[in-house]
């Protein structure tokens, strides 16, 4: 039986459309919002990574992103 998800959309203003967080658009994703992973997965039919988070941004910030993850112990 296959299982059928749905994810209401966020509409408050400054709110991100696809993780529902708050954030600069140059900004990642919410990798650990709920809403941008089954978004995400019913998408793409995985779950996503930080990079796919992170993949719209500059290679500026996927590089500081990375670099504060790691102190993290988040190795992406």
């Amino acid at each position: 039986m296959k299982k059928c998800f749905m994810v209401l959309d966020n509409i408050s203003p400054g709110i991100c459309p696809e993780c529902a967080t708050k954030h600069d658009p140059e900004q990642p994703h919410n990798q650990q919002s709920l809403t941008y992973q089954y978004k995400f997965y019913g998408k793409h039919g995985r779950w996503p990574t930080w990079d796919d988070a992170m993949g719209h941004c500059t290679e500026e910030v996927k590089q500081a992103w990375k670099e504060a993850l790691k102190e993290y112990g988040i190795t992406v």
